[in-house]
């Protein structure tokens, strides 16, 4: 049987971690369903080996396998190896910043295939305002699986939508041409009209 994808989606500050660390718990407490947490290394928002929300109610912290960005497969020798030390077949395979993952569309449908239900949250957008890894290209997943797509929501200093997760540098805005994937914190919801991307071409 093929699993379901339930896909967690929005910009910085829209809770995604937290809703899936919710639902991570809601699983094991209440389906009693044994829950995989994985983490790519390229994420520093959180320690090693620990995936954490920056919203402090609920469930905000827990443990995960960390596994290099680039190579996802790896995975399936360490979910072989947890299903042999359970005894049981793992239920759901929970993946927190999708959008560093490299093949995260082939996997995450290999996972499916194999009849793993697929949690994966993560930013559909990088700070240039363009497709941030293969995040939007799991929504033919989500269709092709049954599953579902929560769309979450933040709101810009000004109190309208946010759209866009606005790099800042020493306070000002990062230029169009600065290195995607940058390590450290220095991000804020933006709406259209407060977006700002010095340098951009279009």
């Amino acid at each position: 049987m093929t699993g379901k994808l339930e896909l967690i989606v929005g910009t910085m500050r829209s809770n995604k971690t937290a809703e899936l660390l919710r639902r991570v718990e809601i699983r094991r407490q209440y389906a009693k369903q044994h829950v995989m947490v994985l983490k790519p290394g390229s994420d520093t928002k959180s320690a090693a080996g620990v995936v954490e929300s920056r919203n402090t109610n609920g469930c905000s912290r827990m443990e995960a396998a960390e596994f290099p960005s680039s190579n996802p497969w790896c995975l399936l020798e360490t979910i072989a190896e947890t299903e042999s030390k359970i005894g049981q077949k793992v239920d759901c395979i929970a993946i927190d910043e999708g959008q560093f993952v490299q093949e995260l569309f082939l996997f995450t449908k290999r996972l499916l295939e194999q009849g793993y239900d697929v949690m994966v949250s993560g930013l559909e957008l990088d700070f240039r305002g363009l497709p941030f890894g293969e995040m939007l290209s799991l929504s033919w997943l989500v269709r092709n699986s049954a599953g579902n797509i929560t769309e979450m929501v933040a709101y810009c200093h000004c109190g309208a939508r946010a759209l866009y997760p606005q790099r800042l540098i020493d306070g000002k805005p990062a230029p169009y041409d600065s290195q995607v994937i940058l390590a450290g914190d220095g991000y804020e919801p933006r709406c259209e009209e407060h977006f700002v991307l010095p340098g951009r071409p279009h």
